[in-house]
């Protein structure tokens, strides 16, 4: 029953995908017969227009264009070998002409296969009149019934259609005569004869009033209502005639404006969708039936091992990692069975790495623990340098070792890897100190940071080393007075933006790409001489990517002569901080005694 439901939901789909393919095929097969033949009539009707011009062109050197109308002027005269010559080349090299006339301003004539039935003149017939009317274009005429002309035995005003073009005078361009063809039927009857459009499927011409030009013999072709062809010739119409549906679309030529009608029934369609559907019925009942008679078999050999893989899981679950599942069979089962074997074996290996990891991280945690006594022993030890430097009212070193004292009590945290954003401001503020003592008028710095970001908690020790880069490759190798400045401010509902900015000696575009590309990598070795620059402010980035992920942002901007430009954006929202209230705090390199104590 559960193989029944995709084999039905298969049947379903099969049928509505055949239905639509079938359909999609009948129009595109219309549409390209209907287009085909159109091309082939424009294409015969062309080679006419082209055979109208040369005799026009041959007609230029003979009587005929001097001719007055006078009866003794040799040019109209029926027996005139040159005119004659001319159109009987043309009509016997071309088959699927019936006749050619040619007839003068002056009622005069000359026919191969054509000639008048009564004296009155060609100027009065309609298809002359329409040809004057245009002298520049052929002129096609859908049916040759009613004119004044009679034509050979050989073929009847029914089985042609006729085109004709006017003669004129290449100096002055008025018109002489007009030149009439009659097209055998044959033409469009060979175009339609090379396609086929099913076994009663046709296709019948109309020209741009919709009067039939050539129509097979059907009953069906005057029963279409050519006001359906309204539509747009890329629409498809589907119309009941006499009962049964018909798919008709159409091809409406530019050159001619003839109509292009192809008509397919679309019953014959559905026989091809009938032979396929009885094929996917067929095809259905015998995968139910072998569904039903494997079904077993298969089942058996499927749950049996299965079942003791089970067994087996639930004996890895309980903590037993010594199991293994042996399957002499090499088919999906026994694959899912070494893969189980895998996993075992790989679980029981990770255990035993963790075991030995934990192991070695208790004993970096008491050698970390004792690296810790000596910069607790070498800050006592300067707590007491600074108590008897007071003793001695020495004001200045007492200042230089407590900036120091507060570095490493900072820099100690008690251990603690996350400090106040506020005393990662005051560390970096005491190193400047020392480093403003050191280098006297070399230096100036200037420190802001709000204050509602005091308690905003910051990897330590990030901004000594980004400041450290500032003095050591930006402000002593600058000729002059060099200043930094440091900022922390708050970015609304965003989170916090640290800048580093020195007017050092700056980088070149191609030193600051390298920085940034060793920045990129996923590792610096640290002991390469060219990589030192940038393994402080890798270990910065590597640490803050610890902390806040994808969401951290470090920026560098530098030029020469122009300094550079450190930033961090460090996101609230990986920090639990709920920043509120606006208050900016300043620190100066111009600090008071009583701010240096503080400091």
């Amino acid at each position: 029953m559960i193989a029944l439901i995709p084999v039905v939901m298969y049947f379903v789909i099969s049928a509505a995908i055949l239905l639509r393919q079938s359909r999609d095929t009948a129009i595109a097969h219309t549409e390209q017969i209907t287009k085909q033949v159109s091309n082939s009539i424009d294409v015969y009707i062309s080679t006419i227009d082209k055979l109208a011009d040369f005799i026009v062109r041959e007609l230029q050197d003979t009587s005929f264009t001097s001719t007055e109308g006078s009866e003794n002027e040799p040019g109209w005269n029926s027996q005139d070998s040159t005119i004659f010559d001319i159109l009987n080349n043309v009509y016997e090299s071309h088959p699927e002409i019936a006749g050619i006339l040619v007839s003068s301003e002056q009622d005069q004539y000359i026919g191969i296969g054509m000639s008048r039935i009564s004296r009155d003149p060609f100027t009065k017939e309609q298809w002359y009149q329409q040809t004057v009317a245009t002298p520049e274009k052929v002129v096609l005429h859908s049916s040759a019934i009613g004119r004044n002309i009679v034509t050979d035995a050989n073929y009847s005003a029914d089985d042609v259609f006729s085109l004709s073009k006017a003669i004129m005078d290449q100096r002055t361009g008025q018109v002489l005569g007009v030149l009439l063809f009659d097209i055998h039927h044959t033409i469009i009857q060979d175009s339609i004869n090379q396609v086929t459009i099913g076994q009663n499927g046709f296709v019948f011409v109309v020209d741009s009033r919709n009067n039939i030009v050539y129509a097979p013999v059907n009953q069906i072709v005057y029963r279409v209502n050519l006001d359906w062809l309204k539509n747009q010739p890329d629409n498809p119409l589907t119309a009941e005639i006499e009962g049964a549906q018909y798919q008709i679309r159409y091809a409406k030529s530019q050159y001619t404006g003839w109509k292009t009608i192809g008509v397919f029934p679309l019953k014959e369609m559905m026989k091809s969708f009938d032979t396929s559907t009885r094929l996917v019925v067929f095809s259905i009942v015998f995968a139910i039936i072998l569904v039903f008679v494997v079904s077993f078999p298969i089942a058996n050999s499927v749950t049996k091992p299965l079942i003791k893989l089970q067994q087996l899981m639930k004996q890895a679950e309980s903590g037993d990692l010594s199991v293994r599942f042996n399957s002499r069979y090499s088919d999906e089962i026994g694959e899912l069975g070494k893969r189980f074997n895998n996993m075992v074996e790989r679980i029981d290996r990770l255990i035993h790495m963790v075991y030995l990891e934990q192991q070695q991280k208790r004993i970096a945690e008491i050698k970390n623990l004792q690296l810790q006594i000596k910069p607790h022993f070498l800050y006592n030890t300067l707590d007491t340098i600074g108590w008897m430097a007071r003793d001695h009212d020495a004001d200045d070193v007492v200042k230089l070792i407590d900036a120091l004292s507060n570095m490493y009590r900072i820099g100690l945290s008690s251990g603690k890897e996350n400090i106040p954003l506020t005393e990662e401001i005051r560390h970096v503020s005491n190193y400047l100190y020392i480093q403003k003592i050191r280098y006297k008028e070399k230096l100036d710095y200037h420190i802001a940071f709000d204050e509602t970001l005091s308690n905003f908690m910051v990897p330590k020790l990030i901004l000594q080393p980004l400041v450290e880069n500032a003095i050591y490759h930006g402000i002593k190798v600058k000729p002059g007075m060099g200043s930094i400045t440091v900022n922390a401010e708050k970015i609304p509902q965003s989170g916090v933006l640290i800048t580093v900015k020195d007017n050092g000696a700056g980088m070149s575009p191609d030193v600051l790409a390298a920085l940034l590309s060793r920045l990129g990598t996923e590792a610096i070795n640290e002991d390469a001489p060219e990589k030192k620059s940038g393994f402080g402010l890798y270990y910065v980035k590597a640490r803050l990517v610890l902390r806040y992920g994808k969401a951290f942002k470090m920026e560098i901007f530098s030029s020469i002569e122009n300094g550079t430009m450190i930033s961090l954006f460090l996101p609230f929202e990986l920090s639990g901080f709920d920043p509120e209230g606006s208050y900016s705090e300043s620190l100066h390199s111009e600090t008071t005694e009583t701010d240096s104590q503080n400091v």
